[in-house]
């Protein structure tokens, strides 16, 4: 009966051994599928951080190339316009609508 005790206890020992290296194993691979999770994370933040700067910058040439102070210049060259000068202006006023309803 010793020797079965003994074969029992050997047993119980290796698959406590078996069960603690499966974990172990279990909790390596989960951090590395963790870290490599991390650092994709942290490339597209950067990425993302890429890109909104980007944005602004083209958001502010788009707000300077449309600027009057930009397109009046190019107006006056390409398009041979020009602001005109106060007595050139005419101002329309809309006829109310009682005005108009008189023949």
């Amino acid at each position: 009966m010793a020797r079965k005790v003994g074969s029992s206890g050997r047993l119980r020992l290796a698959l406590v051994l078996l069960g603690f290296v499966l974990t172990a194993s279990v909790v390596v691979l989960r951090r590395t599928y963790g870290i490599a999770g991390a650092r994709e994370l942290q490339a597209m933040e950067t990425k993302r951080s890429g890109l909104i700067a980007e944005r602004r910058r083209l958001e502010s040439e788009i707000r300077i190339a449309s600027s009057r102070a930009h397109l009046q210049p190019i107006a006056e060259q390409r398009l041979q316009m020009h602001v005109p000068a106060e007595n050139q202006v005419v101002y329309l006023t809309r006829d109310s609508v009682a005005t108009r309803a008189k023949p």
